[in-house]
């Protein structure tokens, strides 16, 4: 009796494929393009295309002497022991400053502080427009033209809203390669871009963390300008439902509505202020659809070349929207809080 051939899994229709692809963990999908050209050309399809969605434990990326600076190491979390060297585009990945990541895309700024959108799986990457078009933000060209600093201009929705000119401002002044170290705090991304060109970016920066978005396509950045001579200063941001939440230092969360192609904008104050500068504040959403606060603590200790920031205090808190009030939270469960939906990666700064 002949014995069966093996089953060639390398002839599998793409189609089948795909749908045997699209259930793996993603190192795993990563580490299938290697068997064949027919199961590298699914894979990455799967993931230029932006039909991987599947809820899996994140990896971490980061960056490594051995790797070289054009490339970054994927760990995964999964299995504990496999890692993976992915080459990226330039400008060196190591090189860049990490502002943000969502939807399994890194928001980053190059050594000019320029931002782009990178993905680390597929290597896409996409510019967003330039540091120059933020409202608060000159270029200073020395005399052969050439860029020479960045001047930031402190003026807010508040107080110094209404400015005659740059000359009645404070300022501080920044060569290009350190001033994104100042001027950005977080970038969100509101949707996937692999999955069509309607996604918005919302940017926290200085002076006084002010907020500003571009949508795909847009040639420079939008400031919200609160009025009413507000001046607000947000530290966290998340989005769902179509909405940014912003959060300020002292836990006021405004919604706010970028309109669909086009730069005007809806904000509303949902949660009055709910605590003073205690510490540093992050907003975050569970899959049970609740907002919650989280104040984290911090001390120095001192001595030393370097002073190490430690961690003394973790407080968590529900919004109740209707009392315009925080409830304490004792035991998060199993709702396993969320900053950000799809994340895929968590990124190790250095």
């Amino acid at each position: 009796m002949d014995t069966p051939a093996a089953a060639d899994w390398s002839e599998l229709p793409a189609d089948v494929l795909g749908l045997v692809l699209l259930e793996l963990e993603f190192p795993d999908l990563f580490r299938s393009a290697a068997v064949c050209k027919l199961w590298h050309a699914t894979a990455r399809d799967i993931r230029r295309l932006g039909l991987y969605s599947r809820a899996q434990t994140p990896c971490l990326l980061y960056t490594t002497a051995a790797a070289g600076p054009r490339a970054a190491v994927l760990y995964s979390l999964a299995d504990k022991t496999t890692s993976y060297t992915v080459p990226l585009p330039d400008p060196p990945i190591a090189e860049r400053h990490i502002v943000g990541s969502s939807h399994g895309w890194l928001v980053t700024a190059d050594h000019r502080s320029e931002l782009h959108l990178l993905n680390p799986a597929t290597g896409e990457q996409l510019d967003l427009p330039p540091v120059a078009t933020i409202e608060h933000v000159r270029p200073l060209y020395d005399d052969a033209g050439n860029l020479n600093n960045y001047k930031l201009v402190y003026y807010d929705g508040g107080g110094n809203s209404h400015r005659r000119n740059d000359d009645d401002m404070h300022t501080v002044t920044h060569p290009p390669e350190t001033f994104r170290e100042f001027l950005y705090l977080k970038a969100v991304i509101s949707s996937d871009p692999s999955r069509g060109d309607d996604y918005t970016v919302m940017l926290i920066h200085h002076p006084y963390l002010q907020l500003s978005f571009a949508r795909s396509g847009d040639k420079k950045w939008t400031w919200i300008k609160m009025g009413n001579n507000e001046c607000e200063w947000f530290e966290d941001c998340i989005y769902h439902d179509g909405v940014f939440y912003a959060q300020t230092v002292h836990g006021a969360i405004h919604a706010i509505d970028v309109v669909s192609a086009s730069s005007s904008f809806t904000h509303r104050l949902i949660l009055k202020p709910t605590m003073g500068e205690l510490g540093t504040l992050y907003i975050v959403r569970t899959t049970e659809g609740d907002i919650l606060q989280v104040l984290r603590v911090t001390e120095e200790d001192e001595g030393g070349e370097h002073k190490d920031v430690r961690t003394t205090e973790i407080g968590v808190y529900k919004v109740d929207y209707k009392k315009q009030d925080l409830d304490d939270v004792d035991d998060i469960g199993w709702r396993m809080a969320a900053a950000e939906e799809g994340s895929h990666f968590w990124v190790i700064h250095r």
